[in-house]
């Protein structure tokens, strides 16, 4: 209940930071992510188990729109790319059905370190991607909070 409504808020937060974004593919991408984080939420006719596979793909094609900036530096790029190719395999690992158990607790970690790094060296620079950032950053918060409920 808790992480639906933290995944649904980074959602709402992730649409709200469209108008900051300069390039068209970018708000798009930012519109997509949104509107998916908030239909994991929704019960109706399944969306909520389609949401996390569009929310994989639609962040595996976040992180590669930022591949075509040429304002935002290699390391930007490869958080980035990184970032969206986890959120991708953890997204569809929690959708598809396999037989070994995957580790996502240092992949949020490293993203929340990552996140922290990018923001304060080059926060001007990642503020027309932070609607990407907002609902990846909520995704990461609800998964560890499920991780954290799950041990006790």
């Amino acid at each position: 209940m808790i992480s639906s409504l933290i995944v649904a808020l980074a959602g709402v937060f992730g649409l709200l930071n469209v108008k900051k974004s300069r390039n068209q593919f970018t708000k798009v991408v930012i519109v997509l992510l949104g509107f998916s984080a908030i239909a994991s939420v929704i019960n109706y006719y399944e969306v909520s188990f389609y949401a996390p596979i569009a929310i994989g793909f639609f962040s595996l094609l976040a992180s590669f729109e930022s591949t075509s900036s040429f304002l935002m530096k290699r390391s930007q790029v490869a958080f980035f790319v990184l970032s969206g190719f986890g959120f991708f395999v953890f997204s569809m690992a929690s959708v598809l059905p396999i037989d070994f158990s995957v580790l996502d607790w240092p992949f949020l970690i490293l993203f929340f370190i990552g996140f922290g790094y990018q923001w304060y060296r080059h926060g001007e620079k990642i503020k027309s991607r932070m609607g990407i950032l907002i609902v990846w950053s909520g995704l990461a918060i609800s998964w560890l909070f499920n991780l954290v409920a799950s041990m006790f």
